[in-house]
């Protein structure tokens, strides 16, 4: 999305304008703090786009916060299934009882 629709949408202050601004800039956030970011990105949008730019640190805090925390969600840790020795399915012998090769 052009940066110009983005400063319009900031402007208007329409729903979802902070997080599609942290998905853009996603890599600039992750790496620095959020008032070093949040002064990179409005540079970044008042040169593209030539205007005044007017971003809420708050909104922006909650956005980033969302986005991290969606992202550490991501990776699924399955935890492995404990079963007793009846409940296995891959026939295995049950405990105490050996078999002897010849």
């Amino acid at each position: 999305m052009e940066k110009k629709h983005i400063v319009k949408f900031l402007n208007t202050k329409k729903r979802g304008v902070y997080t599609l601004l942290v998905e853009m800039y996603a890599d600039v956030i992750t790496s620095m703090a959020t008032t070093m970011a949040l002064e990179i990105i409005r540079t970044d949008l008042e040169k593209d786009s030539e205007e005044k730019v007017n971003i809420n640190y708050y909104s922006l805090v909650q956005a980033v916060a969302k986005f991290k925390k969606k992202a550490k969600a991501k990776p699924e840790s399955r935890k492995p299934a404990f079963k007793d020795a009846h409940e296995l399915d891959d026939k295995q012998r049950s405990p105490g009882t050996f078999t002897l090769n010849q």
